[in-house]
């Protein structure tokens, strides 16, 4: 999936300050929250505000994903009856469990955009992996829907499914990253790595997003705009990675000239086609950042 989301960046729908920092950021793309920051008797204001957005093409202005209520609930029935508007880049569905309820979503939006005036498969799909359930279930949701862009790991929710104790690096989030990122990752999606709660904690942050980065992350859902730069950095393939992705096209380039094969030594190292894949997809994200910049 061609779309940069190293900085995946939650914001509470009924705060237009917050909406209007998140806008001007470097955040790649924003999550305008109708769930868990949002209270009950704000909700009704955060959909007008969302609306009011839409209608003055601001959402445009950066890549806009909603993190709806859970199917089943009356906040769920008012999010997608009233947020499927133009300048939207896609939803974020929350509690979902199995392929079934992406298909459902998926027709769901097929019916509102078509209501509403929108092309039929026009908005994305970014549901939250976070439970027991939609973890055993995960390589079936990955496939459920061409309007799936990404997997985002929700490890909170998801430790709290399984009776877990949280602390950042705890053994229980190793397997469920692991599955999440290779179920995206086999259907063409971009994984997505839970937040880092411990705002203060920039370091510390930046470490563990770039070991989720090394192991096939795409980037991370972010909770406050201090962290935005160093998850930016996390995910973005350092200036030697680009340099020895540029060395291993050529090599093998002229190896296919010279010899006819595509396997060549480099660095005391054979380099072969899936060092080559990897060189391409590193210079393919870093053409996306640099039109971004």
């Amino acid at each position: 999936m061609d779309m940069l989301l190293r900085s995946f960046m939650f914001v509470p729908a009924y705060n237009r300050k917050f909406i209007e920092k998140a806008l001007g950021s470097d955040a790649d793309a924003i999550i305008l929250d109708m769930e868990d920051s949002v209270p009950q008797d704000k909700r009704s204001e955060a959909r007008h505000i969302i609306r009011e957005y839409g209608a003055q093409k601001r959402l445009k202005e950066k890549k806009s994903f909603i993190r709806i209520n859970p199917m089943g609930t009356p906040d769920f029935v008012e999010d997608i009856s009233g947020l499927v508007i133009d300048g939207l880049a896609g939803f974020m569905p929350s509690k979902v469990y199995d392929a079934g309820d992406i298909v459902f979503m998926d027709r769901l939006l097929t019916f509102m955009e078509m209501k509403n005036g929108l092309e039929p498969g026009k908005l994305c799909l970014a549901p939250l992996i976070e439970t027991t359930g939609a973890l055993a279930n995960v390589q079936e949701i990955a496939c459920a829907s061409p309007r799936l862009a990404a997997l985002c790991f929700g490890g909170e929710d998801y430790l709290n499914d399984l009776g877990s104790v949280y602390t950042y690096q705890a053994s229980a989030l190793v397997v469920p990253r692991a599955l999440i990122a290779n179920a995206a990752r086999s259907a063409g999606l971009l994984p997505i790595d839970t937040p880092y709660v411990d705002i203060a904690d920039l370091e510390g942050f930046e470490k563990a997003e770039r070991r989720a980065y090394e192991n096939g992350y795409a980037g991370c859902l972010v909770l406050n705009p201090g962290q935005i730069e160093a998850a930016n950095r996390a995910f973005s393939p350092d200036g030697d990675k680009v340099a020895y992705s540029r060395r291993v096209i050529e090599a093998v380039r002229a190896s296919e000239k010279e010899k006819g094969s595509s396997v060549v030594m480099l660095d005391g190292g054979m380099v072969g086609p899936p060092m080559r894949k990897r060189a391409e997809a590193v210079l393919r994200q870093m053409e996306m950042i640099e039109k971004r910049m």
